[in-house]
């Protein structure tokens, strides 16, 4: 008996195989692209294997359970549109950027999606607060037709959410707890349903964007640990989660739904974790946000995901943000790595090194995603700037627009033994 199990089915019209690298290849209609696929009378062929029809007793569809690497490019189109030249680790032109992402190990990518980005301030906007609905469906179609895996960052706001603020998007602000349970489901199975018409169809979705301290403040205000804050309170925030969830079980089925976090205090993941746990509620992958910049070090990562690998056994864990100078701090930055790592290219790509390191030692981490990777405004005009500032995390050194040496460091993540 023969079973296939290495095959995903994404949408009507396209098929998705993987092989023990880790690597995607895509066929359309059974016309090739980046995978030979051939189906007769009484053969199937998929890749190089051949199968005798006969043999076959079940063919399974599903997503496979491989190394995800990837990043989050939620401005590519804007960076596009204004013409930032990139360049490759050899100085030569990119003329496709999604096509130099697959060329250095990643198969899938990450956007974010606020609620009406309109209402976010004029800073906010210059900073990146883009990404309308429209915006993500155009995106979103143009990363699956390229053959990667699709991540969708809901905010549940107007604008950045984070530990620091998960602000009402506007046009919720009147209403009740039970009022916002219904809008956040409504909202995010009209989001669903959109994407899938576009042909965006996402394989991993966000509810919620670091939320360690709730989210729709003030009512999910919470602590990690329990209990609420500003009169919020866990039995709330837990009913939005399973709203949110709901909806996306509901419109995007073969979706896994990831709860988002960050190590702001390296114990929080863990309590966190363990009161999503206690309320039953639906997800499958924990994702969390690990900058050396605002998290300590890598032994404190390792700590974390040690811990969480013991209380939350059988959940994959996925590092869905980080990041690394390479020439000069992150905004805001509290903990100095650079007598390990120093500003460089060089120090760059040996934390990214060492962050992979770490990361294989641990079997249920599946996921390394680079935040705001495709950042580069080398060859737009100043005054045309995609952003007010840059970020000094990038991949691309953003002078001279070529790629670093983090990405060949990020390549590993995907080696298994």
């Amino acid at each position: 008996m023969t079973v296939l199990t290495s095959i995903l089915t994404v949408s009507a019209q396209t098929i998705y195989t993987s092989t023990s690298d880790g690597s995607i290849y895509t066929a359309n209609s059974q016309e090739t692209t980046a995978m030979p696929y051939q189906h007769a009378a009484k053969t199937i062929t998929i890749g190089n294997k051949h199968f005798t029809t006969n043999d076959i007793d079940s063919i399974t569809f599903h997503q496979p359970d491989l190394p995800y690497l990837g990043g989050d490019i939620s401005l590519l189109p804007d960076y596009e549109a204004k013409g930032a030249q990139y360049l490759d680790l050899n100085g030569k032109a990119i003329t496709n950027v999604l096509d130099f992402f697959k060329s250095q190990g990643w198969n899938c990518c990450r956007v974010r999606l606020f609620v009406d980005p309109t209402k976010a301030s004029d800073s906010d906007k210059k900073g990146g607060v883009v990404q309308s609905l429209d915006y993500v469906k155009a995106l979103g179609r143009k990363i699956k037709e390229a053959g990667f895996l699709l991540m969708l960052d809901f905010h549940y706001s107007d604008s950045w959410a984070d530990p620091g603020k998960q602000t009402l998007p506007d046009s919720w602000k009147d209403k009740s707890t039970s009022e916002l349970t219904t809008a956040l489901y409504d909202y995010t199975t009209e989001s669903l349903k959109e994407m899938k018409a576009a042909g965006a169809t996402p394989d991993f979705i966000q509810i919620g964007n670091e939320i360690t301290y709730g989210m729709l403040w003030p009512t999910g205000h919470i602590w990690p640990a329990g209990g609420g804050q500003d009169g919020g309170t866990w039995e709330v925030f837990a009913g939005y989660l399973k709203s949110a969830s709901k909806a996306c079980r509901e419109e995007c089925p073969d979706a896994r739904i990831i709860i988002h976090t960050e190590l702001s205090q390296s114990g929080n993941a863990t309590s966190f974790y363990s009161q999503v746990k206690n309320y039953n509620i639906d997800y499958d992958i924990i994702g969390l946000s690990y900058y050396p910049a605002y998290h300590n070090n890598l032994n404190t990562l390792n700590t974390v995901l040690t811990n969480l690998e013991s209380q939350q056994k059988g959940k994959p864990i996925m590092i869905v943000e980080t990041g690394y100078g390479y020439k000069w701090a992150m905004p805001g930055t509290t903990f100095d790595y650079t007598a390990t790592y120093p500003y460089s290219e060089d120090g760059q790509a040996n934390f990214v090194a060492d962050l992979v390191s770490t990361l294989k030692k641990h079997k249920a981490v599946k996921g390394l995603f680079w935040w705001w990777a495709e950042a580069n405004e080398h060859g737009i005009d100043w005054q045309n700037a995609v952003t007010s500032g840059w970020n000094n995390a990038a991949l691309f050194d953003q002078e001279t627009g070529k790629a670093l040496k983090a990405f060949s460091k990020m390549k590993a993540f995907k080696e298994r033994p």
